[in-house]
């Protein structure tokens, strides 16, 4: 009997130290799953709200010019009447390109080229540096708008994103310059393309597509010896012509130079931001170079305008002012070759801000060194990235430019892109377009509705017309989003190499290095 009520002492108190466990435990769960709790809520909150984007202000201004329908919050691009625009179009652009390219050509005035006080200070208002977790933000004090430059290389992009760029950015910079190569960046020859006579030259060049006083100009560049450094500095080597043509174009000190690739696009809002608002890396009067670059991040769009990325920003293109821009800026603080890796390439480490504080650089001298077309590209100094504050990102860190990666008008530009530039793939021409790279595995994914859960980055989840956000012009034409996404569908479709492989079935990828493993060396 006794021991009977000592076992059963026992059993309760062993019950009731199970349920104190259980309590222990039950808390322990809900404080280690607080974070993740919250980091999942963010991260559906960014796929289902886009987290890049900020809705366009409903200004007099917007409204007049760009008309009052509304689709998703986005303020339409419409035309009234018929196309201006009646000569010969690219005939590999489909339907979808004619509308935009018409739509970009169309002869129209600078919507907003009136400089309204108070919708600068609104606009300047809303851009901001962000550093040691405290937000910097601009002001307007009523400057004239700054002169603004842009140069990119060019070569087989397609005329979806070149049309794209030309609308965002219609009569606002002063001079485009374009530099073209016979050779990609491996060397393998190419055909030039934007020659004195072609369609292409006419439509990019001599058309006003990107605005009725902009002048572009565009320049051949030829190199038929060998580059020491290889694909980087061929590319350094076109860049640096850039600069000059921005100088044959008239850019002083005082004006601003923006970078790009042409997949790449400061977004309007931002572009009228740098022209008007008083930041301090575009003041000729007080910048010393010391930190000059102003970084932009911006949304990423995957092959088609239906795939935007919602897990990643690209931090181009990039924007520095006259005075510290070699050819631009005072000679006298021009680094020589010896103070560079090499001609036309980056800075050495101790001419640097991030790497060696400027600790190779003459303390006497007032100002840091000019920036080369690769310092330019590649961070090699100090710089700055500035956001838009937006409400629906917890750092309300938004972007301020757009980046059309992967976009193409065939699979055999695509796979040629991969085979010849940048980071080569020597047999591209024999995968499926998902084989090649995990961003296209991601843009077929997202085109095919694919399941893409394996991949590391997502892409929205609903139509882009869903969104609230700031997009880019182009895309509110109506109806040419899904029209061109469903159009990249039939071109994979018909693609003969098919899509039964994957980027997981590349043998450098991580799965497919894992299972190109030899069984017997696994392991159990």
């Amino acid at each position: 009997m006794s021991g009977g009520g000592a076992a059963l002492g026992r059993m309760r108190r062993r019950s009731t130290f199970s349920f104190n466990e259980k309590i222990l435990g039950l808390a322990i769960l809900l404080i280690t799953a607080v974070p993740f709790i919250l980091h999942q809520h963010i991260v559906r909150d960014e796929v289902h709200h886009h987290p890049y984007h900020r809705p366009p202000q409903n200004s007099k201004v917007v409204n007049r010019n760009f008309g009052s329908a509304k689709s998703g919050g986005h303020l339409r691009y419409s035309i009234d009447g018929e196309y201006t625009y009646d000569g010969d179009l690219p005939a590999d652009i489909g339907e979808t390109g004619r509308t935009l390219l018409l739509s970009a050509l169309q002869k129209r005035p600078v919507w907003d080229q009136e400089l309204v006080p108070e919708l600068e200070k609104e606009r300047c208002d809303r851009y901001f540096v962000y550093q040691n977790y405290d937000s910097n933000t601009t002001t307007y004090k009523g400057r004239k708008r700054r002169r603004v430059f842009m140069g990119s290389l060019i070569a087989d992009d397609s005329w979806h994103t070149l049309a794209t760029i030309a609308m965002e950015t219609y009569g606002i910079y002063t001079a485009v310059a374009f530099v073209e190569s016979n050779r990609t960046q491996t060397g393998i020859p190419r055909k030039s393309r934007f020659v004195e006579g072609t369609l292409d030259h006419k439509l990019l060049v001599e058309s006003n597509l990107f605005g009725p006083e902009t002048e572009v100009l565009i320049e051949h560049f030829s190199h038929e010896e060998k580059v020491e450094g290889m694909g980087l500095i061929r590319e350094h080597m076109q860049r640096d012509r850039i600069l000059k043509l921005w100088k044959k174009a008239g850019m002083t000190p005082d004006d601003v130079g923006i970078l790009t690739d042409a997949d790449e696009t400061v977004s309007r809002d931002f572009l009228r931001a740098v022209q008007s608002c008083d930041f301090p890396q575009f003041d000729a009067e007080t910048e010393n170079c010391d930190t000059p670059k102003v970084a932009v991040a911006s949304m990423v769009f995957e092959g088609s305008p239906e795939c935007m990325t919602v897990t990643r920003k690209w931090m181009h293109p990039d924007i520095i002012l006259g005075k510290c821009i070699e050819g631009i800026g005072d000679d006298s603080f021009k680094l020589t070759d010896d103070e560079r890796h090499r001609p036309f390439a980056w800075r050495k480490p101790k001419f640097t801000k991030n790497k060696g504080n400027y600790s190779g650089w003459p303390k006497e001298k007032t100002t840091y060194p000019l920036w080369n077309a690769a310092d330019f590209r590649r961070d090699q100094g100090g710089f700055k990235f500035i956001f838009e504050d937006v409400s629906y990102l917890r750092f309300r860190m938004g972007h301020t430019g757009f980046h059309f990666h992967n976009f193409f008008d065939t699979t055999q530009q695509l796979r040629n892109k991969y085979r010849t530039y940048g980071h080569p793939v020597p047999l591209a021409d024999n995968m499926t377009i998902s084989e090649i790279h995990p961003d296209l595995d991601l843009f077929v994914d997202c085109v095919l509705n694919r399941n893409a859960t394996s991949n590391k980055h997502k892409t929205l989840t609903t139509r882009l017309e869903e969104f609230e956000g700031r997009i880019p012009i182009a895309y509110t034409i109506d109806g040419y989003s899904l029209a061109r996404h469903k159009e990249m569908g039939q071109i994979l479709l018909e693609d003969e190499l098919g899509h039964d492989k994957s980027w997981h079935d590349n043998p450098v990828s991580p799965v497919g290095k894992k299972n190109s493993v030899p069984l017997d060396e696994k392991g159990k």
